[in-house]
């Protein structure tokens, strides 16, 4: 009988084994980019989770993917120079960071100095950010380097094992946060799965008709009604509001929104409903309710889907705001801003993204960019400014209604964030020369949102006269989506402190619902246009006269919400609004 190996040798050995795999492995990997990775990929993760109510998950993949990139090749830069071990880890982790958080260092006394010592004939925004990153590398290679030299030279330090320590707390770090992310996406996971209910088709009967309009729906972000501007801002609109009944709009007098913020009050207008079911599947979770169940609607909105049947083409004419930017199932997206092209190929980023470029390094050099050829190896471009934007935007809609080709009509949604803050117009179109944040620096912000407004005045009638001569049969909805902040929402927000019109006083309460609201419908009865009263009904009339729908009007309901943290707990706010009784069925909605 052969002699047979016992089983605890047998199992000691497998162990032996895999423990010396483990280390080659852990030996491997911290003679590696990953520390650096996962180090660099731990703020991306913060960032998110900041954000995490209004930005997607997937959003983390670009800037992880790219810094990525970076990271590893400034530790393999410092590998070859400083040799393997601690010194080139505490360099990488060093620089890496810095760059992450460049826009910072430039206005530090480093940066300053730095940026001082550059001869004007060589300084440019490229040349710049290149001598301060190479300053920073040296100075983050000699650290590196001396803390090697020290670590090596001394027994007491060799004992502490330092290496080990930093590797595993980046280690340990990003585990927590990726612990965290995970929590927070098992906390979203409903409001990201969801998906607005796509529209059913209920032309019964329709009205085949040859040409079919086009509509344009032109929301100009926080544009207030005529009496606010009046009692709250000491500002007479009356003369804008007579050109607009000149060129054959019907206002909407004291015009209040649905809702009170952007997402829920456009949401609504494009989905011509109200959402009681977003209460009932999402306003329990008090903790932390997202925007991505409105983001669903604004994404593929119903009146597209609607108007498509109908053989509508959908333009999205976008902000620099993502919610209507990004991810829209537009058939043309002509104003798409904040591009980063590799290889040619097109990357839109969101405003998470965005911002984490914009406040690295990666910002200048990516501008300056690499092509070679027709080929655009690495380029950021469409940076545009929020003047640019609204240029663009105007002219984007002049273009639309120019076309030689109208056999297709369109169906345009603009919105327009103006004068929505930042205020980068003065009354004569100028950049003021006070500060153009929502504040009272330089002039009180009541000054700055009125100037911007009187500029945007003329702008818009322009706009609507060239409309009205190139496509006179245009449908023009002219709705503001919510009425200015008043100056009591400022300051951070957190989950209990956030930003909550029923709170206000009677005066910005009012202003907070006040919207400009007025509706150029060629060929329809005044009466029947004035059936919109109120802003989730604008579509259905609409299609009611337009395309023969027989769609119910729903009651003017004015329901109150949260802007963060608690965007799913409606309460009907009508009485304190208009000092009526709100009809007995928007209590469903409540």
């Amino acid at each position: 009988m052969k002699n047979q190996p016992d089983k605890p040798v047998k199992n000691k050995n497998k162990q032996l084994t895999l423990k010396k795999t483990f280390r080659r492995i852990v030996k491997r990997a911290s003679d590696s980019s990953l520390p650096e990775i996962l180090f660099i990929s731990t703020f991306i993760l913060v960032r998110w989770w900041n954000n995490s109510d209004f930005s997607y998950p997937s959003e983390i993949i670009f800037p992880v993917v790219i810094f990525s990139i970076l990271a590893t090749a400034i530790f393999y830069i410092y590998r070859r120079v400083l040799g393997v071990g601690l010194g080139a880890h505490i360099a990488a982790l060093g620089l890496i960071y810095l760059l992450y958080v460049f826009k910072f260092i430039e206005g530090t006394r480093l940066g300053k100095l730095v940026y001082s010592s550059i001869p004007d004939s060589l300084s440019t925004v490229f040349s710049r950010s290149l001598f301060l990153s190479i300053v920073l590398g040296l100075l983050c290679g000699l650290v590196g380097w001396y803390f090697g030299r020290v670590n090596n030279r001394s027994a007491i330090l060799k004992q502490l094992q330092l290496y080990k320590v930093l590797l595993f707390s980046i280690v340990f770090i990003f585990l927590v946060q990726a612990v965290r992310t995970g929590g927070r996406l098992i906390e979203l996971r409903h409001q990201l799965d969801y998906k607005y209910p796509a529209t059913t088709d209920q032309a019964l009967p329709k009205i085949n008709t040859s040409t079919n309009p086009d509509i344009y729906y032109l929301v100009f972000d926080r544009y207030a009604g005529a009496t606010t501007l009046k009692n709250n801002f000491n500002y007479d609109n009356s003369e804008f509001m007579a050109f607009l009944q000149s060129q054959g709009f019907v206002n909407r007098e004291d015009a209040l929104s649905n809702y009170p913020f952007t997402m829920s009050s456009v949401a609504s207008t494009m989905a011509m409903n109200y959402f009681p079911e977003f209460e009932k599947m999402f306003g329990g979770n008090e903790r932390w309710q997202s925007g991505f169940p409105y983001r669903s609607v604004l994404n593929d909105p119903p009146i597209a889907q609607t108007l498509r049947s109908h053989g509508y083409s959908y333009e999205q004419v976008s902000s620099w705001w993502d919610f209507t930017r990004v991810n829209i199932k537009a058939d043309d997206n002509p104003t798409q801003s904040f591009r980063f092209r590799i290889l040619n190929k097109d990357f839109y980023l969101s405003d998470l993204q965005r911002d984490i470029i914009y406040k690295s390094v990666l910002s200048p050099w990516s501008k300056k960019g690499i092509t070679l050829g027709n080929t655009a190896v690495i380029k950021y471009d469409l940076d545009r400014h929020p003047r640019e934007n609204f240029e663009n935007q105007l002219q984007a809609l002049k273009s639309i209604s120019n076309r030689s080709n109208k056999a297709k009509p369109t169906f345009t949604f603009a919105h327009v964030l103006a004068p929505h803050p930042p205020y980068v117009f003065d009354a004569l179109g100028n950049q003021p020369k006070y500060d153009s944040e929502s504040n009272d620096n330089g002039a009180d912000e009541s000054l700055k949102y009125t100037n911007e407004l009187t500029y945007v005045n003329k702008r818009l009638k322009e706009l609507v006269n060239h409309i009205k001569l190139s496509s006179p049969s245009s449908v023009i909805i002219l709705q503001a989506d919510e009425g200015p902040y008043p100056k009591q929402f400022r300051g951070a927000l957190s989950a209990d402190s956030y930003y909550d019109p029923s709170k206000l006083p009677q005066p910005q309460l009012q202003q907070k619902f006040s919207i400009l609201a007025s509706y150029s419908l060629p060929g329809v009865a005044i009466s029947e246009v004035n059936k919109i009263d109120s802003s989730v009904n604008v579509f259905r009339v609409i299609l009611n006269n337009y395309f023969g729908y027989k769609l119910p009007l729903l009651p003017a309901c004015n329901l109150s919400m949260g802007n963060k943290f608690n965007v799913y707990n409606y309460s009907l706010i009508n009485d304190r609004l208009t000092g009526k009784i709100a009809p007995d069925s928007c209590a469903e909605y409540d």
